[in-house]
């Protein structure tokens, strides 16, 4: 059970925009399939004949899979007083050395500003899963630390999760998996180099 005070956990996306108090993000007024984003980007390809319309299209669907991704977790995450950013930190805690994290590394693990982990580690304090404690290296900083309830919780939720991934992958074989890794991992690699120097 979710320690004291513990109820909706706000979203990253949530802190970011200041529309919601209470952690519910509501659902948009229209839902887009991906059709239309695809149709918006045939009609620009039209207008410049030059886009790599099919390497642009595959950019888009990352991104609405990813969305449509965080969705559908944190919906099912929702049932435990999470969502995925939060679920996301307290296994960071959970699989880190010592159950202890810097603050500055979860921000750049979650892609996140400082302030937005500041306001969302202030829900899971005071929710009883997260504490913050003196620096072991330097006194003057804070690091973050999985409670018992935490570690409890997170033991409670990932058998659930499990269940989510694996029919998320349902309809992919163990071939399909295994290539699909291959190029995810062949797009990170060619992503790192976008910042080198020509």
């Amino acid at each position: 059970m979710p320690g004291r005070g513990a109820g909706k956990i706000v979203s990253i996306e949530t802190i970011s925009t200041g529309t919601i108090s209470n952690g519910i993000r509501p659902h948009p007024a229209m839902h887009y399939d991906f059709d239309f984003f695809e149709q918006g980007i045939d009609r620009i390809a039209r207008q410049l004949p030059g886009m790599p319309r099919e390497r642009v299209v595959l950019n888009r669907l990352f991104f609405f899979v990813f969305k449509e991704l965080d969705e559908a977790y944190s919906q099912h995450l929702a049932g435990f007083g999470l969502n995925s950013t939060a679920f996301l930190t307290l296994v960071m805690l959970m699989s880190s050395e010592e159950n202890r994290v810097n603050p500055c590394h979860l921000s750049d693990a979650l892609i996140a500003s400082r302030t937005n982990i500041t306001r969302l580690t202030d829900e899971l304090v005071h929710a009883g899963w997260v504490e913050r404690r003196p620096s072991t290296e330097d006194r003057r900083r804070v690091e973050l630390s999985l409670t018992d309830s935490g570690r409890t919780l997170v033991r409670k939720v990932l058998p659930a999760v499990w269940w989510l991934v694996e029919r998320q992958w349902a309809d992919f074989s163990a071939d399909e998996v295994a290539e699909f890794d291959r190029l995810l991992r062949k797009l990170l690699s060619g992503l790192h180099r976008l910042g080198e120097t020509p």
